[in-house]
């Protein structure tokens, strides 16, 4: 099919405008060409985004073997290795998945919830008072610190120290401008010790060191009563009775680092920043909190009774997706949703836009948590973890974590926003996460009486009621 067959789009100069203010960007293509517009960059096959719920479904249900989002994926996997799920299509993709899913069931992500916790007070204990500090950093050392005790199964010893420093520094790498064009074959260059590309190759070479130490440390000392997900994987088998081969492993540890630790912190720092505008939701959040808790320390116990709180997480990855699209690369020609596309092309649903769709979000640009508490929303119409076979992994992971860090939160200090201050999205690795860092003030919370308390929980719940009703 000749390129001009497909839906019009910006030109090449013009997508420069994802870079630098995304959802902008998405916007005003939305605009101009509706529902369908392709998005061209030199050397790139064609991206098709779409915004149709119907071809959302479609993709989702969809022959995988024809729509291939390992290949879509591949421009991210400067650092996460060939052999990580995320990069794999086809049988391959689901033996190695099947693998991966005991470590991110129910049970096994609450058994995590005391280190999620901890690592928020750690964090959370450092704050200034009265003056102002950015949030977004603050929750990446939330989700790094967890992800080391819960994912590596790290401790706090010489070999986790030495890991902490290096994956560190490799992150900052991944997450900075530089970073970001990594995803281009002609950024990675070693020109020496000054060389972008030649510290994080050297970064990597000394953490790989490390992770295939603790391999064969852990697999002769054996992993029974351990919890992390690196256990886990060392335990898994496939089939044919034979263990994960140590490069596989270390490709999907990788992926989990360097994908789910910045994500997640970026809908945190979206969340905060939804919050300290809206106080009305951040009093109704609270006293949900002080309500399920009753003065005694989160446990596992709590986390499923969060039920606004979950509600504002949802609401707030609706209107600001960390990751506004996936992609699918055909591997032969499809019509979806009446639309002709040749093999080669990558149809893009975009996540941003289905969000804001005024058909299935009456009143889309209103912050509303209660839209998610009325009604079950459709895998179709909602989808901030993709869909289908190639829904996020770690999705339950991430809003089990977010919970309880916010929780956390709400539970200890007050937060404001900084004067003058407007969110913009920017880049952070491969997500988007709030500009200049989030900055906030932070204060400690007013004793008040306990009669006082408890009515406050009584008129949140009252208005929630009232709400119901009129809806």
């Amino acid at each position: 099919m000749p390129s001009d067959a497909l839906p019009p789009g910006p030109n090449f100069l013009a997508t420069f405008g994802f870079v630098r203010n995304p959802f902008r960007f998405l916007d005003e293509c939305a605009r101009r060409y509706g529902d369908w517009f392709t998005v061209r960059v030199p050397g790139v096959s064609p991206f098709v985004f779409t915004s149709a719920p119907d071809a959302v479904r479609e993709v989702f249900l969809g022959d995988p073997d024809a729509m291939h989002a390992g290949e879509a994926n591949r421009p991210l996997g400067a650092f996460m290795g060939e052999r990580s799920s995320l990069f794999l299509d086809g049988a391959e993709h689901l033996r190695q998945r099947r693998l991966l899913l005991p470590a991110f069931h129910g049970e096994q992500v609450a058994s995590h919830a005391d280190a999620m916790r901890d690592a928020a007070d750690n964090v959370i204990a450092t704050w200034p008072t009265g003056q102002q500090f950015p949030i977004h950093p603050q929750m990446r050392a939330i989700t790094f610190e967890t992800i080391i005790r819960t994912v590596f199964g790290f401790e706090d010893d010489s070999t986790g120290a030495e890991l902490r420093a290096s994956l560190k520094a490799l992150f900052e790498l991944f997450s900075s401008r530089l970073g970001t064009l990594f995803s281009l074959p002609a950024m990675r260059i070693d020109a020496g010790p000054w060389s972008p590309w030649g510290r994080a190759a050297r970064l990597t070479h000394r953490i790989d060191a490390i992770l295939f130490a603790e391999f064969a440390r852990r697999r002769k000392q054996g992993v029974e009563g351990r919890t992390d997900v690196l256990s886990m994987l060392l335990a898994a088998r496939y089939e044919t009775e034979q263990p994960l081969p140590d490069n596989v492993i270390r490709d999907e540890m990788y992926t989990l680092m360097l994908a789910g630790h910045e994500t997640t912190a970026a809908t945190m720092a979206w969340v905060i920043n939804r919050m300290v505008s809206q106080p009305d939701v951040t009093h109704r959040a609270r006293a949900e909190v002080v309500s399920v808790l009753d003065g005694k320390q989160l446990d596992s116990s709590h986390v499923g009774k969060f039920k606004y709180l979950e509600a504002v997480i949802n609401e707030t990855m609706r209107l600001d997706p960390v990751i506004p699209n996936f992609g699918r690369t055909l591997t032969r020609p499809l019509k979806i949703a009446g639309h002709d596309l040749a093999a080669g092309v990558t149809i893009a649903p975009c996540i941003y836009l289905v969000h804001r769709r005024p058909e299935l979000w009456p009143n889309p640009e209103q912050f509303n948590p209660d839209r998610f508490l009325e009604v079950r929303q459709s895998p179709y119409t909602f989808f901030p973890f993709g869909g289908g076979a190639r829904r996020c992994l770690g999705a339950a992971f991430a809003t089990y974590q977010m919970k309880i860090v916010i929780a956390e939160i709400l539970s200890r200090v007050d937060l404001k926003p900084a004067p003058g201050y407007k969110a913009s999205a920017t880049r952070r690795g491969i997500a988007f996460a709030p500009s200049e860092g989030m900055p906030v003030i932070a204060s400690a919370q007013s004793e008040e009486p306990l009669e006082e308390r408890q009515g406050k929980i009584r008129d949140s719940s009252l208005r929630s009621e009232r709400h119901k009703d009129r809806t």
